[in-house]
């Protein structure tokens, strides 16, 4: 049975982001699919884009947020 996706949406600096970098050892506990991370960040530069990245982000999105390319990526993901 497949499941409604499940978005992890978490600033790159919040002490919580501890859940995000596990949600790739997660993802056996989901059926399908498996969850999305975004980070989010006030900083677009390379640096936080790869930390993004070593902490299991999926996807990257600097503030301000770009509500369309947001609302772009959510729809790409259901």
């Amino acid at each position: 049975m497949e499941q409604d996706s499940i978005l992890i949406l978490s600033d790159i600096n919040m002490p919580w982001h501890e859940r995000a970098r596990t949600a790739g050892s997660d993802q056996k506990n989901y059926l399908a699919p498996p969850p999305v991370v975004m980070m989010v960040t006030a900083y677009g530069d390379e640096e936080n884009f790869n930390t993004a990245k070593r902490l299991g982000a999926d996807d990257f999105l600097t503030k301000p947020l770009d509500f369309k390319l947001l609302k772009d990526k959510l729809i790409n993901i259901s």
